[in-house]
């Protein structure tokens, strides 16, 4: 067995010189003497670690050889080029502040949308259900605005006549007929309408027609029609001072 120390006694174990038991034995042995002081242990001398020194790559000789002009104007330069150490600056507080600040901008704006949604909503509703309520427009130009009341018979027949538009004898005369049948509360209601005004402007339009017809020397005949449109305004209830006869141009 070698020198009774923990190294040579461990090679002599991995040679095989001694076996598992009596390694373990002389290990406890060798521990508790070196423990008790019966063993002197002396330090060991280690000599230092050989100072390596980095080889660098041998430079390329061709490189050299095909291009004369780098190697007279690179030749100063290192050939491997170290990598630039960048310091990164990190991002001033106020920054930090300004980002911040944004986002809670975004978030108030957000929050406020969401809150003013359904009034906004109900808004569009009670604009699309006030459309849709209005009447349909008939192309009669109107003084007063439209009623929301439903229109009466009385009306309606002013209303259809005149989009008619039809002036002649017989056809004066069948709304004649038709404005005697509707009841007194019914001529009162359209006569008290829009309706009587717009009936009564075109009853003006025509009489003003047949004035100038007396300039063009059909003096009788434009009286007689003039006559025709006075007795259908009256018996229809309108009373109009614009509604008179003239009997010279």
């Amino acid at each position: 067995m070698a020198a009774m120390n923990l190294r040579a006694l461990a090679k002599d174990y991995a040679k095989g010189v001694i076996g598992p038991q009596a390694y373990r034995m002389a290990r406890n042995d060798l521990i508790e003497g070196i423990l008790s002081g019966r063993i002197k242990v002396a330090a060991n001398d280690f000599q230092a670690p050989l100072n390596v020194q980095r080889i660098e790559p041998e430079a390329d000789i061709t490189s050299f050889r095909g291009n004369p002009a780098a190697t007279s104007k690179d030749a100063s330069k290192p050939l491997i080029d170290k990598p630039e150490t960048r310091k990164v600056t990190p991002p001033a507080p106020s920054t930090h502040r300004g980002i911040l600040a944004g986002i809670a901008i975004i978030i108030a704006c957000l929050v406020i949308l969401v809150a003013l949604y359904p009034f906004t909503r109900q808004t569009n509703e009670v604009f699309d259900t006030s459309s849709q309520s209005q009447i349909p427009d008939t192309g009669l130009q109107t003084d007063s605005p439209q009623s929301a009341v439903a229109p009466g018979a009385g009306e309606i027949l002013i209303k259809q006549f005149l989009q008619q538009n039809d002036w002649t004898d017989e056809n004066l005369q069948f709304f004649i007929n038709q404005w005697q049948l509707l009841s007194a509360e019914e001529q009162d209601a359209a006569l008290s309408s829009s309706a009587r005004t717009q009936l009564a402007n075109a009853i003006h339009r025509k009489l003003v027609e047949e004035h100038a017809m007396l300039g063009l020397g059909e003096v009788q005949k434009s009286i007689e029609r003039q006559t025709v449109l006075i007795n259908f305004a009256h018996q229809t209830g309108i009373s109009d001072s614009r509604l008179t006869l003239k009997e010279t141009p």
